[in-house]
């Protein structure tokens, strides 16, 4: 692996303690009334459309690391929909 990749890796690492911190935070609080359900959205598709298009790229370390970030921004987008569900009803 080249020096490149290996700081692509690592950026992709600190993207996800970032998306990890958010999860434990709403987690803590039961509380996704700070954030923006439509927007989260909406950051969801694109980290979909990038991930799709890494992968037609074959580059290995973009793929691992963007497979990361759908991972866990899957489950903080469906941890602040339950929340958001639940502050409805």
């Amino acid at each position: 692996m080249d020096l490149l990749s290996f700081i692509t890796l690592l950026s992709y690492v600190a993207l996800n303690v970032d998306i990890v911190l958010q999860l434990k935070r709403i987690y803590q609080t039961k509380s996704s009334s700070d954030l923006s359900i439509l927007g989260l959205g909406i950051r969801y598709a694109a980290i979909i459309i990038i991930m799709v298009k890494f992968a037609t790229l074959k580059d290995t370390a973009l793929i691992v690391g963007q497979g990361l970030i759908v991972v866990t921004f899957t489950a903080y987008f469906v941890l602040a929909i339950i929340y958001s569900l639940r502050k409805k009803s």
